[in-house]
């Protein structure tokens, strides 16, 4: 299977549904091609605004540097790391060509811009999953028949491309925002309008630049030129002078031409603020703090501070579930569960991390030995006890036998 999966995640195939005599006009596949359509704007081409591609290198980046690993969860609650190939796969090497850092950053990928991301699951005769292959959002069809979800994967472009019929026991479909539960929507095709003005924007400023588009000063003269002399001055001037590099060279001037200049910067004209507010607003679109895609315009130490702590909670901790619980819905077995590893992302200053170490020894809350465990530290002679320093009592861990002193014996004292 390693052939057309290897195929699947280069080729463009159509993005049609399968046909149909009537359609609903409130379907979201229907709604988003409608978008799509009308403002000329999909995923790849989207990537190429610099607002958008920063959103989402900072999510897919954010994400796929987390550590995913396999848990036995136990009735306690406890969790203890799962050693095996289902745990290799999703953190390690999910295939022989890929890295686990490479596939999720894929997945994100395809979420932020397609509002759905795929993989397709090998499976040994025996149903045990040893691979998991990217699969490109347009190469794949969802369909739904009585609640039952079937896919229809086009293997190839060509319009006599080989099509195959899958389940959910071999493709994991990961979804974002969804108006019907089995199909993701895409951000960039419910927020065209937006993102095209921002790219009509981008091109109009090179325009302004490399062609000078805006114009910088008028030639006026006494009397009125015929058509030839019009044409030969006009000629002249912007062979000398026309575009950014022959700009700066010196005019000379004939008798009765007299050179006005104009003054009409990007400011004046809108370009900058309108700039400034779509890409706050295409940050919004994915929620990512505007300051982390370079816009600082509205940025204090206090608010960026502020937005970065919510980050995780308000950006990443949604993308986190989702893939989380897909995983465990389709790979995890009985009492076990994928999870992220989010501490690196949660770690405070060295500073704040030792007075919150120090008040949990001291509490009894953690033992030295489970805070050097935490810090990637080894383990040290004592270390297992519990301490409080309220009552300089220890407690727990080593043996709390202590030999009590035995009363007297009335008897002997007679």
């Amino acid at each position: 299977m390693m052939a057309w999966g290897s195929g699947l995640k280069g080729s463009r195939a159509t993005r049609s549904e399968t046909k149909s005599a009537a359609l609903d006009i409130n379907s979201p596949r229907i709604l988003e091609a409608m978008r799509g359509g009308m403002y000329g704007v999909h995923g790849d081409a989207a990537m190429r605004i610099s607002a958008v591609y920063s959103c989402v290198k900072v999510l897919a980046e954010s994400i796929s540097t987390m550590p995913v690993n396999l848990y036995n969860v136990d009735n306690d609650g406890t969790n203890s790391r799962i050693y095996n190939k289902q745990d290799r796969i999703v953190s390690i090497a999910p295939s022989e060509g890929q890295t686990a850092n490479e596939l999720w950053s894929y997945v994100v990928t395809c979420l932020a811009l397609h509002g759905n991301a795929y993989l397709y699951m090998t499976r040994t005769a025996s149903g045990e999953v040893v691979e998991l292959l990217p699969v490109a959002p347009a190469n794949v069809t969802v369909s739904l028949d009585r609640n039952r979800v079937s896919y229809t994967v086009t293997l190839g472009d060509s319009p006599d491309a080989e099509k195959l019929k899958l389940t959910n026991r071999n493709l994991l479909h990961f979804k974002g925002l969804t108006l019907d539960g089995y199909r993701g929507i895409s951000p960039i095709a419910y927020n065209s309008a937006l993102i095209n003005g921002e790219r009509a924007s981008v091109d109009y400023a090179n325009r302004i630049i490399i062609e000078g588009a805006t114009p910088h000063g008028v030639l006026e003269m006494d009397g009125t030129l015929s058509d030839d002399a019009f044409q030969n001055l006009r000629d002249s001037w912007n062979g000398a002078h026309g575009g950014a590099k022959s700009g700066s060279r010196v005019a000379l001037l004939e008798s009765g031409v007299t050179y006005k200049p104009i003054s009409l910067s990007p400011t004046q004209i809108g370009l900058l603020d309108g700039r400034k507010y779509s890409r706050s607003e295409i940050a919004g679109i994915f929620r990512v703090p505007p300051h982390m895609i370079g816009e600082m315009s509205q940025a204090t130490y206090s608010n960026i501070a502020d937005q970065s702590k919510s980050f995780y909670r308000y950006t990443l901790a949604p993308w986190l579930t989702a893939i989380e619980q897909r995983l465990n819905h389709s790979l995890a077995g009985a009492g076990q569960a994928y999870r992220f590893d989010v501490d690196g992302l949660l770690r405070p200053s060295l500073q704040d991390e030792s007075t919150s170490y120090k008040s949990l020894i001291e509490t009894g809350i953690l033992s030295p030995n489970e805070v050097r465990e935490r810090m990637g530290l080894g383990p040290r002679d004592g270390g297992d006890n519990y301490v409080t320093n309220s009552n300089n009592l220890t407690f727990g861990g080593a043996d709390a036998d202590t030999e009590k002193e035995e009363k007297p014996n009335a008897e002997e004292n007679v």
